[in-house]
Order: C-alpha cells, then structure tokens, then sequence
C-alpha cells in the first residue's frame, strides 16, 4: 500500500503490508488502515463494558474530528471505530498525519481501559487472527470467523438457486443501455472519446437487467456486457452521423436517417475509415479500462462468489 521506507515510519513500521492496506496490533490494539479514494479508513478494535456501542468514545472523536480538519469522517460500532483520514499530498507526510491520530485516539483509549478483541463480538479471551474477507481486512475471533464463512457459504448456495427472468432481464438492459448511449454521443460532441460513458453503458445495462429480470445472475451479466458492447457500436455510429449531418445539411436536403443509412459510404468516400475505427477501438480501450472492475464484482456476485483466507 505504501513503499517500504514510509511503512517503517507509520507506527514504527509494526504494521504489515498486505498490498491493499496495513494490519497489525499497536500497544495491544488491533487495526486496519485501509487507502479508500485517497483517503485513509482507519479502523481499531476497542470496547468498553461501560460504553455501550461505543458511544462516549465517539463524541470523544467528534470533538476531535471538530479541532482537526484532516479527519473527514467518524463511524462508531459496538467493538470498533472508524476514522476516515484525508490523505495528506506528499508521501513523505503520510506517517506523521497517521501517526499524530492513532497515537492521539489509542492514548485516549488505554486512558479510559477500553479492551481490544474481536471486530464482531468484542471478546478478547483469544488473541483475533486477521482474515482478508472478499479482498477487506478484519480481526476476528475463531468462532465469528467460522459465523462469517458459514454465512457467505450459505449466501452463495441461496443466490445459484436464484433465476431472472432472461427476456425480461435483456429488455431492461437495452433501456438501461440507452442512457449511456445518450451520454457516449454528447460526450462525443464535445469533442472526447467517451470511455466513462462506456463504462456508463455497461453499469446501467446491468442495473436494467436487475430490474426488469428480478435477478441479475451470470447470463444476465454475460447478457449486458454483449449489450453494452453492441450500443458502444451503434453509440459511435450516431456520433459520426451526427457529425455528418451537420456537415451536409446546410447543402443537401437530407434527413438524419438518410445520413445513418448512408454513414458507411460517406465515411469511405470521405477517406475516414480509419478515424472511425480508431475512435472505436480507443473507445471500447477505454470502457473496458473504466468497467472492468464492475463487471468482475458483478460477475462474482452473481455467483455468490466470495474469498476468506488467514493473513499469515
């Protein structure tokens, strides 16, 4: 998550690197710092009998949060709290802003005796092992661990029982398609290759199929990526005929269909063919640069597939 170097400045370097966030235990307090859109969710395990859901130690952190306006956010839980943290511009400043919080916040606990211990149930009678959870990190107890991969297992099974309606799915796909196809075309107007709106596209093809076919399973993410990519298609046909339109126009007496129908030709007769195809290649490059995440979380979830392994 961090270079080598910065990592050994952060809570003197007791922290492990596990790629997509720093775990580890600070003077006998569990913590995650995860880097979420630039910035820094930090989360410790603390809890007090006599705190119930951690209360009293949030409007600690509120008053905190009041003074310091590096802290964006505050979540209390009843076995733990979240700080969201902005991150600071240069990496040499990272280890001093997470330093001065955490160090401030696990005084304030060990002041006041809050115990740290297992994220879900609070207990500290084990020592919690850290798990990676569908790719976020937690501390865990052995019992909730097994709790949390019983409840993904059965999860998993419940949604392959689960079946959308297809026809129905692949009609909300198209109308869902639709807005970002609108979206490709103005963005075109202005001048850009629309990669957001490809990913716009393919988001809303598959929120279209979740709608109308009730479930949006593996075909209907196979479904909506086909979709999208044969709206991409017609999305840079129209921008083109657009373009085309306005060029003839003002000349001809021509309507907006005939040019679509004509496009082919004109593009060809007019030596563009290979600006055409180039913005389309270079446009689909980029929604699948922009989609690519989406469409794998949509994958897996319509699955149920899940990851839980031990951060050894």
């Amino acid at each position: 998550m961090v270079s080598k170097k910065i990592q050994e400045q952060i809570l003197g370097g007791v922290l492990r690197d596990c790629k997509t966030a720093l775990v580890g235990v600070y003077r006998g307090y569990y913590l995650v710092i995860n880097l979420v859109n630039g910035q820094y969710v930090i989360r410790i395990n603390a809890k007090l009998e006599e705190d119930v859901n951690n209360a009293v130690l949030a409007q600690h952190l509120q008053q905190m949060k009041v003074s310091d306006n590096r802290i964006l956010g505050i979540q209390a839980n009843p076995n733990c709290i979240d700080l969201t943290i902005k991150a600071p511009n240069l990496a040499k400043n990272i280890p001093g802003t997470l330093n001065e919080i955490v160090e401030s916040v696990i005084q304030y606990l060990m002041n006041c005796q809050y115990s740290s211990g297992c994220e879900l149930c609070g207990n500290n009678y084990e020592d919690p092992e850290c798990y990676e959870i569908n790719g976020e990190y937690h501390y865990l107890c052995n019992e909730c661990k097994d709790n949390v991969g019983n409840s993904l297992r059965e999860n998993q099974e419940n949604i392959k029982r689960q079946k959308s309606n297809l026809a129905a799915g692949l009609v909300g796909a198209f109308l869902g398609s639709l807005i970002g196809c609108i979206l490709w075309v103005v963005i075109y107007k202005l001048g850009y290759i629309a990669g957001i709106a490809g990913a716009v596209t393919g988001i809303c093809a598959m929120k279209g199929y979740e709608l109308l076919g009730k479930h949006l399973d593996k075909k209907g993410v196979i479904g909506s990526v086909i979709i999208m990519v044969v709206m991409i298609y017609f999305a840079n046909k129209l921008a083109w005929t657009w373009d085309a339109y306005d060029a003839f126009k003002s000349t001809y007496d021509v309507t907006f269909s005939e040019i679509y129908q004509e496009i082919g030709a004109i593009i060809q007769e007019s030596d563009l063919t290979g600006s055409y195809y180039t913005d389309l290649i270079i446009g689909y490059f980029l929604t699948i640069l922009c989609s690519i995440k989406n469409i794998i979380g949509a994958f897996r979830a319509s699955t149920g597939s899940y990851t839980m392994k031990k951060v050894k």
